[in-house]
């Protein structure tokens, strides 16, 4: 039999080269299709591969007909609709290790060019005739504070040719252990110190709701007037009417900007583009020949593996494991995913260790870890922790994974028991699925109740006493938010109760700050799963 492959948005050859080697495998080259057109070309293939510029919509996916991969040659699958394609039984990978070394490059080449007034120094000489020494004195890295807003692959890249230069450095993930920033250099620090004591700033995250305009006008104006931000790695995470305001009012010294929140920033027209001591690149972080040459090669490895020997690499939606086996434990793998994004929104502090105990009869824990960690990481790394890398991921940053199975009962047939250890912080979770496939949270620490796993949550620690709850539901009412459900646990010893509401739209930050002054109300924890 063989599988029909569609390569698009020219490939380097290098990947179709390989594809061509198999005789399952029968490549067509196209040049980049859109809507109806992409629609009706896809008709009968079995796989695709794309860069960024082919788009995978819902409405394209799903009028497919036998299309069991789609391969992004890239690290990125903001042009991809994943959900989409896990709702068709569509296998989506990604190449997240091609273009590392470009981007990491591209981010210090765009500090030394704001670090010295490259740019302007050429414009002002080659377009406007001037020999101008004195406008264009620059700034040594060496000596300087770098910050790092997220410290995967790229990120430690960039750290690490920053010590090369003798900068010292502040970094910020809460997925990174005290261990893992002692091997590397680097001191961990709360966004905070970072954004007050940093004399450059670089992002190395992906964009997702907690990332979004993480960098505002409340941040910036915590920064030094020096500061110097660069962004290679997705537009949005800073806010760009915020950015140009401030290079307007010399509030910030300089940026370098490679990526926007829409591309290309012209209609409408993104502010940066009137900004003064600003660089901006249409999106070159991994433009460079071994880029391409890596993504193409391993995206094309990718869905060779998959159909000639029939593995699963590098796969954004899609567990390696039989369909028969997944449907047993999917129930479980789903619970244990939601619990990694709760444990993650609630504790504080960096991750250093992480254990689960299964109770009962649950097969293939091994996946269900692996759910765990990815749901963990995915409200700050968003998409680019999978099932396949989530341990991975945990590795590399230093944080002790362990996993025991146990046959003793409890209270419930089967248990899933997670503990998250940080610096700060030593949390506990229970959960179980019953009888109706409904996974459901049954203890946090020491506290017993059920709690469904899905929608806006809001914990709270309080004291014990009259009035606290009562107190709760008024400032709920007042600000017209509706609650579906109030849990409370309660430590008699200590006084002390956990209450947990499910509410039926998200907390506002006024409301979130209102709450927290409540008597007796000791911590507040906004959580969406």
């Amino acid at each position: 039999m063989k599988y029909k492959i569609l390569v698009t948005d020219k490939l380097d050859k290098e990947g179709v080269e390989i594809l061509k080697k198999f005789p399952e495998l029968e490549v067509i080259e196209k040049e980049t299709l859109k809507g109806d057109e992409l629609k009706k070309e896809l008709q009968g293939y079995d796989a695709i591969i794309v860069r960024s510029e082919t788009k995978l919509t819902r409405d394209i996916i799903e009028a497919s007909n036998g299309l069991k991969v789609i391969a992004r040659a890239g690290v990125g699958v903001d042009n991809i609709d994943v959900q989409a394609a896990t709702e068709k039984g569509i296998v989506v990978m990604n190449a997240p290790s091609g273009n590392t070394i470009s981007t990491a490059e591209h981010t210090f080449a765009m500090m030394l060019a704001l670090a010295r007034k490259i740019p302007f120094a050429h414009v002002s000489l080659a377009m406007e005739g001037k020999w101008d020494r004195k406008s264009f004195k620059g700034n040594e890295l060496y000596g300087k504070t770098l910050g790092i807003i997220g410290m995967g692959k790229i990120g430690t890249e960039v750290a690490l040719r920053a010590k090369a230069f003798g900068m010292k450095i502040l970094a910020y993930d809460p997925f990174v252990s005290e261990e893992k920033a002692e091997q590397l250099g680097i001191e961990l620090a709360e966004l905070e110190k970072i954004y007050k004591e940093s004399d450059f700033i670089t992002v190395h995250t992906p964009l997702t709701e907690k990332t979004k305009g993480m960098i505002g006008k409340k941040e910036i104006e915590m920064m030094k007037k020096s500061i110097k931000i660069i962004n290679c790695a997705r537009g949005g995470i800073i806010d760009e009417d915020a950015l140009a305001n401030a290079l307007k009012e010399g509030r910030v010294a300089g940026a370098a900007i490679d990526v926007f929140s829409k591309e290309p920033p012209f209609e409408p027209r993104n502010p940066l583009l009137d900004a003064p001591n600003c660089i901006l690149v249409p999106h070159l972080g991994a433009s460079t020949a071994e880029a391409q040459f890596n993504v193409a090669v391993e995206s094309a490895e990718a869905v060779a593996n998959f159909f000639v020997h029939g593995m699963i690499v590098n796969s954004v939606n899609m567990p390696s494991i039989s369909k028969e086996v997944y449907q047993q434990i999917k129930s479980y793998i789903e619970l244990s995913e939601k619990m990694g994004s709760f444990i993650s929104q609630l504790v504080e502090g960096q991750t250093e260790e992480v254990k689960l105990s299964y109770f009962g009869d649950i097969k293939e824990t091994s996946l269900i870890t692996k759910a765990f960690l990815k749901g963990m990481f995915e409200p700050f790394m968003g998409n680019t922790v999978n099932y396949v890398n989530s341990t991975i991921t945990a590795t590399s940053r230093g944080i002790k994974v362990t996993e025991e199975k146990e046959e003793i009962s409890t209270d419930y047939t089967n248990i899933v028991a997670v503990g998250v250890k940080t610096d700060k912080d030593n949390i506990t979770l229970w959960g179980t699925v019953h009888s109706n496939n409904k996974g459901k949270i049954v203890k946090i620490n020491d506290y017993y109740f059920e709690i469904e796993t899905e929608g806006n949550l809001v914990v709270i620690y309080n004291e014990d006493k009259p009035g606290v709850i009562g107190n709760i539901g008024t400032i709920m009412g007042t600000h017209n938010i509706n609650i579906a459900s109030m849990k409370v646990g309660r430590d008699k010893k200590q006084n002390l109760a956990l209450t947990v509401i499910n509410i039926d739209s998200p907390l506002s930050d006024d409301v979130y700050n209102k709450l927290k002054t409540v008597p007796g109300i000791k911590v507040v924890k906004k959580i969406n799963l």
